[in-house]
């Protein structure tokens, strides 16, 4: 007796939909790209529960005959290819005849459909992929799919599933994704009976963009054109100031089909280079149109994954056309003077930038914008990130620096500083010091007795701050100021849910955020150290940093990496000019921590050399 046998086509139909079907966003996109692939222009998506409960797809597309209803639901029926040579040259968004009939197998499924030469549409109701009853039914042209019960015959898989707050997050990011790449489509989606998102056919792209990235980078996002004969690259990209702690706001089309390529990613941060900090992501919303026959899409069932088969080309252009348009927008930047006045570019009228005090110490300038910190923060981050000196964090610790080209052997090494060595030495003691003045409008370089010191002035501030801050938390004396006018903050389902449950901790911080109906909430009170440009930004990065380290966070870690956070957004910044006054209250400042060394963040705040040292430099001794 033979021990190899075929599967059960339900079986079999049950392990594809393992591949195709991995959570209820995962039936969503495949539905509503059948309805794309059928020429629709309107499409309703309905959820309930996660899409646990129901699913359910309509279109006004051209809809199917009965018979090719049927065949619809069998394994590999598909009407989007017919030989081998169409699989190297895909135009639609499904080709591969599985997903209805895996969908199917997995829950109770509905579809009615009706083409406009019909009188009559048919229904077809399946339970577990066994066909129950065939029908004839009064429907507008178009398909209509309802799935419900997800995974109801399949235990292992739906106990898996997460919330349905976290299921409803990827099905709405799932739907703004194709929202984007097919703005000539109508989208609706409502979830649990109410209409939650709604894209009108009058949208354009720019449109789309800024409603799904967000209403507050309107005025920061740039748009990118390029083409030649091989491709054509189109979209907008963020101002380096606007990113994210994660990738989720990069939105990458190739051919109108929302994929993820790590080649792509990769030529994005490329085109920003030196203009945003290691760690952040950018946003922004890239198309690339490529001939069909140089992109393999049947890589992965899912059909997320790509291959482009010449991809040099590809990369070098996305990442040179953002790289340009940056360099563009930089240019039309207005600049502020080294005396902090701003002038209009509408009316030419001068006004003084107000300076703050921060905690009733020394008075440091406002920061003159989140590009210039970005710009440095990145190129230092890159400059370094080969660098032993940044990763090493001993109590005394030297480490060589690069080697300067043909001269082997010039650099010495000099030392980190660190709080025992910075005591034993007093090298902050007010008299043993002396503030030469500041480089690169970042550094500030200090004359001490055994040599020279250069001090980070954006981390030495986040330091001071981060400690004044932390103990007025201990001690339940955050001062909070109530905003003139209250900021409201929109946000993705999976953000939305995160800050619902944080609420009551972030008002122990100084911060009142308020529900305002849907994903939006209202932003009514902040600590008085916060810059009124910083309030968004600051409430973001919170969100974003505990959603991408959420796993590896206790409670008492957040709370640590939120005072971090307002310390970060607190700080004056880097290339920003510092008079001898400001220069001199912050070493002073600095003094009085408990650990003048690193930044929260655990960079080092200053890099001393000695005489010895230097005069190696200049071969006065051996």
């Amino acid at each position: 007796m033979t021990t190899v046998r075929i599967l059960p086509e339900i079986l079999s139909n049950q392990i594809a939909a393992g591949e195709v079907v991995e959570r209820p966003a995962s039936v969503v996109k495949e539905l509503v790209e059948n309805s794309i692939d059928a020429n629709a222009t309107q499409i309703t998506i309905e959820i309930v529960n996660g899409g646990k409960s129901l699913i359910r797809v309509s279109d006004n597309g051209i809809g199917l005959l009965r018979d090719d209803a049927l065949l619809s639901i069998e394994r590999y029926a598909t009407s989007k290819i017919f030989k081998k040579e169409d699989l190297l040259s895909i135009s639609t968004m499904g080709f591969r005849g599985e997903a209805l009939p895996s969908i199917a197998s997995v829950s109770k499924f509905i579809l009615v459909t009706r083409t406009k030469d019909s009188d009559i549409g048919t229904k077809i109701d399946i339970a577990g992929g066994k066909i129950h009853n065939v029908s004839d039914a009064g429907a507008p042209v178009g398909t209509m799919v309802e799935v419900k019960q997800l995974f109801f015959n399949t235990p292992a898989r739906k106990k898996f599933l997460k919330s349905n707050t976290t299921e409803t997050s990827h099905i709405a990011d799932a739907v703004s994704g194709m929202a984007l790449g097919n703005p000539h489509v109508q989208f609706r989606l409502f979830l649990n009976h109410k209409l939650q998102k709604s894209f009108s056919l009058s949208d354009d792209l720019f449109q789309r963009s800024v409603r799904i990235l967000g209403r507050d980078v309107a005025g920061k996002l740039y748009p990118l054109e390029f083409a030649d004969e091989f491709i054509r690259i189109q979209g907008y990209c963020s101002n380096p100031s606007v990113t994210r702690r994660s990738s989720s706001k990069i939105f990458l089309f190739v051919n109108n089909r929302l994929v993820y390529d790590r080649g792509l990613i990769a030529a994005i941060f490329k085109g920003y280079k030196g203009r945003i900090m290691k760690g952040n992501f950018p946003l922004g919303v890239f198309f690339v149109e490529i001939a069909f026959d140089q992109v393999d899409v049947n890589v992965h069932p899912s059909k997320k994954e790509i291959r482009f088969f010449n991809s040099k080309p590809v990369y070098q252009a996305m990442s040179e056309t953002i790289d340009r348009a940056l360099s563009c927008a930089q240019e039309n930047m207005t600049v502020y003077s080294h005396s902090h006045i701003l002038v209009s570019p509408d009316t030419g009228e001068k006004k003084a930038v107000e300076t703050f005090d921060f905690f009733d110490a020394a008075v440091y300038p406002e920061s003159s914008g989140k590009i210039e910190q970005s710009i440095i923060d990145w190129q230092t981050q890159v400059a370094n990130k080969s660098d032993p000196v940044q990763k090493q964090k001993d109590p005394v610790c030297q480490q060589a620096l690069p080697q300067a080209p043909g001269h082997p052997g010039t650099f010495v090494n000099p030392v980190i500083l660190v709080s025992p060595a910075l005591k034993e030495k007093s090298v902050l003691v007010s008299g043993t010091t002396k503030i030469i003045g500041q480089v690169m409008g970042t550094y500030i370089l200090v004359e001490t007795q055994e040599g020279i010191m250069l001090m980070d002035q954006h981390a030495a501030h986040e330091r001071i701050v981060y400690e004044k801050l932390k103990r007025r938390y201990q001690s339940l004396n955050i001062q909070s100021q109530n905003l003139v006018v209250p900021e409201t903050l929109d946000l993705n389902f999976k953000e939305a849910d995160f800050l619902s449950g944080i609420l009551d901790e972030l008002k122990g911080l100084g911060v009142i955020i308020e529900p305002f109906g849907g994903t939006t909430f209202i932003i009514k009170a902040v600590p008085v150290i916060i810059d009124e440009k910083e309030i968004k930004p600051m409430i973001v990065d919170i969100i974003e940093t505990a959603l991408v380290k959420k796993d590896r966070f206790s409670k008492d870690e957040w709370l640590e990496q939120c005072l971090i956070l307002m310390a970060c957004h607190s700080a004056i910044r880097a290339n920003l000019k510092l008079n001898q006054t400001e220069m001199e209250t912050l070493l002073a400042d600095l003094e009085a921590c408990e650990n003048p060394c690193y930044c929260p963040h655990g960079r080092p705040i200053m890099i001393a050399w000695t005489k010895q040292q230097i005069e190696k430099l200049f071969k006065r001794l051996v």
